[in-house]
């Protein structure tokens, strides 16, 4: 939309919009709310945080851990604790999640991928796989494990992660 448009739709001039785009003018709640009724938005859309991030839906988590990668194509905007984020939605129950959960975590990348020992975490293995597991570290420094959530689910010992994520958010609504 031009200076002008916008200009035209709350009732001044283009010279005003860019004085209130530019801050040399002070921005009352007034020009805010004829900024916002112009554009079809929301007045806290004018003030949010831009940072916020769309997170990487990499798929879903059926029964066995696996991530079906691929069979979700979306992005989602949360503000979460993580500077790498990435989620996954559950198909079904799994360990202390609910079905429908949708799991965001960190994820850590190489030698870094060891800040997610101890916790349940979103792993990307080196051929190309993701699972969900609680990722265990061995003190006496030889590697990591990797545990089903599962019940009589497997451990994976020595397993080539490429990343890991360890879960920081699991978000539940009803859809």
């Amino acid at each position: 939309m031009t200076l002008q448009g916008l200009a035209d739709r709350i009732g001044t001039t283009p010279q005003t919009v860019q004085r209130l785009e530019t801050a040399n003018m002070t921005v009352s709640t007034d020009w805010l709310e004829k900024i916002a009724m112009a554009l079809e938005i929301r007045i806290v859309d004018l003030l949010e945080d831009k940072e916020r991030r769309g997170i990487s839906m990499l798929g879903v988590v059926g029964r066995g851990d696996r991530v079906a990668v691929g069979d979700i194509d979306d992005e989602f905007t949360l503000d979460i604790p993580a500077d790498d984020p990435v989620a996954v939605e559950l198909t079904s129950a799994i360990g202390p999640y609910k079905a429908g959960a949708i799991l965001v975590g960190n994820r850590y990348r190489g030698q870094d991928a060891a800040n997610a020992a101890g916790r349940n975490a979103i792993v990307g293995l080196k051929d190309g796989s993701v699972v969900l597991r609680r990722v265990i570290l061995h003190p006496d420094g030889g590697g990591m494990s990797l545990v089903s959530l599962e019940s009589g689910g497997d451990i994976t010992h020595g397993p080539n992660i490429a990343w890991a994520a360890p879960i920081v958010m699991a978000v539940f609504y009803e859809k």
